[in-house]
């Protein structure tokens, strides 16, 4: 009987890898606690046109582009970002890449195991962009945006191996507002004093409640090409990399921040920012570091209008090739943590 429709208990993603640049990945394992796939495939085409005729001479078919973006709930098993580049510093981990798979079952199954009715694979596969966000209000959650130029649809189907129990793994598990560490992380507070003047700072005031955290990284890939070879030798990441980090707080008082937009003393040039370390660290070991050079962009007061909002303060910082990735543990870091996670 075929399928009247795909939903969520008929559907899974495997990732291999990472691998380098070898051609050979190991075994396919489960994204666990995987929120929604999504695969786009562009044909490039390229129209070419000649003298004396009105109609195309050609649409010639370029290498084709495929996105595929998956959005992952933190569940203290392993990100999607560990399974795609590894664990460590960016530029370590920038020639990586994995496989990725979709599966499909019958629409009358409650778990997607066994033989399936389609599959596609896209291999190799290159990790173009993250974004992680950690909110007071719902799960914390990884989106992960892959690129290739291989889609490989299966035409011969068998049982799938690698395909764990679908369950949420022991220890921290799904990861929510209590879980976020306040031991393994670091945020850019200003302190006021003779070393660090609050309103010249760029920090944020000490004492303001932090709301919500998102961190994005895009890594730009672009292809190395050949003559004699229609596929990318490489699709590398093109140094620097933007590294973002808003954070979102209630407001209870001003942002600040001050500027220090002119001067009348002659060869004077006032700085309103200082480089600032930011760190995010989970209380089931995982870390994402972005070192100690992110600057404020910009500073955003709203809200507190009369419909009884609160008054919001969201601080923009920026860096540039620093993200240190460490995996979960999927158990507390430390003693610290845990008594974090029965608070």
């Amino acid at each position: 009987m075929s399928n009247n429709r795909i939903f969520y208990a008929c559907q899974a993603v495997q990732l291999r890898g990472p691998s380098g640049l070898t051609p050979t990945n190991p075994g396919w394992d489960t994204v666990m606690g995987l929120q929604s796939v999504g695969m786009n495939t562009n044909f490039n085409l390229e129209p070419i046109y000649q003298l004396g005729q009105l109609d195309l001479y050609d649409n010639f078919e370029e290498i084709p582009e495929v996105e595929i973006t998956l959005n992952k709930v933190l569940d203290s098993s392993a990100t999607i970002y560990s399974m795609a580049m590894g664990s460590g510093s960016l530029v370590t981990l920038a020639n990586n890449r994995c496989g990725v798979r979709l599966l499909l079952y019958p629409d009358t199954v409650t778990q997607a195991t066994g033989v399936p009715i389609a599959q596609v694979e896209c291999e190799p596969s290159y990790l173009s962009s993250v974004t992680y966000t950690f909110p007071t209000e719902g799960n914390a959650t990884e989106e992960v945006t892959l690129v290739s130029n291989d889609k490989v649809w299966a035409t011969s189907l068998s049982a799938i191996s690698g395909q764990p129990e679908h369950s949420v793994p022991g220890g921290v598990g799904i990861i929510r507002r209590g879980l976020v560490s306040k031991t393994a992380s670091l945020f850019p507070t200003g302190v006021t004093g003779n070393s660090e003047n609050l309103a010249a700072s760029g920090g944020i005031p000490p004492g303001l409640v932090i709301s919500n955290v998102t961190v994005s990284m895009n890594l730009g890939r672009e292809q190395i090409r050949e003559l004699g070879s229609r596929t990318p030798v490489v699709r590398y990441v093109n140094f620097p990399v933007e590294v973002t980090c808003e954070i979102e707080t209630v407001a209870d008082t001003g942002d600040m921040i001050g500027v220090a937009g002119s001067s009348s003393t002659a060869c004077n040039n006032p700085k309103a920012l200082l480089n600032k370390e930011i760190k995010i660290g989970l209380c089931d070991g995982m870390v994402i570091d972005l070192g100690k050079k992110c600057k404020l962009t910009s500073v955003n007061y709203t809200g507190g209008d009369t419909g009884g909002g609160n008054a919001t303060i969201t601080y923009s910082y920026q860096t540039y090739n620093a993200f240190t990735y460490t995996p979960p543990t999927g158990a507390a870091s430390d003693t610290l943590a845990q008594s974090e996670v029965l608070d």
